[in-house]
């Protein structure tokens, strides 16, 4: 377990978490995750614990690498130390059994901003002002080295103050990478590529990132380049799936 120094009011709940978490608080999402809002003390944080992995994996965050808990953690430190905005990362608690990962938990602050998905995603017409809003902040995000690696609209979240005052925050933080100055240009193009599947939105994102960046038609065939291969590797990912249940329902 770590705690965040300015939090350490709090350590006794952390530590409690495991008999805590599926007694109190509200739930706000549960799928692979589960994640619940719990008011402790007047303070109200976001808890969010981890599914539990299965043997492979906890070999692997227990001996290889760090658990998603705890990288969680660590990058939201790192994204606020770099001036992003970040839920607060409060604390982690991981519990092992029989000396490998069983359970983890990330607690963090409040972030009740909407996703960008609510703008660009779901209305016909996305909203430009937005759009370009987001391009602009993926600059700037590769700009100090920030790369993250799971970069949808579910995951961007913004605060509109009207005119050109968007703000954003990353959520869903464990699978990032962090390089020091502008990562490789072929990185960056590759981690724009990941926000969006509808067509309109991308292009209008892409000609602004590329335009912001000082580049020109070379760099954007290259980023459609990845981008048309990114959507065939997704489509054929959910072709497989579906041959998959097919096969299992026949036999």
């Amino acid at each position: 377990m770590e705690i965040n120094p300015a939090y350490e009011h709090l350590r006794d709940f952390v530590s409690a978490l495991p008999l805590r978490f599926d007694q109190e608080g509200t739930l706000i999402y549960d799928d692979r995750n589960k994640i619940k809002k719990i008011t402790v003390g007047g303070e109200t944080v976001v808890v969010k614990r981890f599914r539990r992995p299965n043997f492979i994996q906890k070999v692997a965050y227990t001996f290889f690498k760090k658990g998603k808990a705890e990288r969680a953690y660590y990058n939201g430190g790192k994204l606020l130390e770099l001036g992003f905005s970040t839920p607060v990362n409060i604390a982690f608690l991981e519990i092992k059994r029989w000396g490998l990962l069983e359970d983890s938990f990330l607690v963090t602050g409040v972030d009740d901003n909407p996703p960008i998905r609510k703008l660009l995603e779901w209305p016909q017409q996305f909203d430009k002002r937005l759009a370009k809003a987001f391009a602009a902040y993926a600059v700037s995000l590769h700009k100090k080295g920030v790369l993250h690696d799971d970069l949808n609209s579910t995951n961007v979240q913004y605060d509109d103050r009207g005119g050109e005052d968007i703000r954003f925050s990353l959520i869903d933080i464990n699978r990032m990478h962090f390089r020091e100055g502008w990562p490789p240009l072929h990185e960056c193009l590759e981690n724009i590529t990941r926000f969006t599947y509808k067509e309109d939105l991308f292009d209008f994102v892409a000609h602004h990132y590329i335009e912001m960046r000082g580049m020109g038609e070379k760099e954007l065939k290259t980023l459609y380049s990845i981008k048309k291969r990114h959507n065939f590797s997704r489509v054929r990912k959910k072709l497989m799936k579906k041959w998959l249940l097919f096969r299992w329902l026949r036999s």
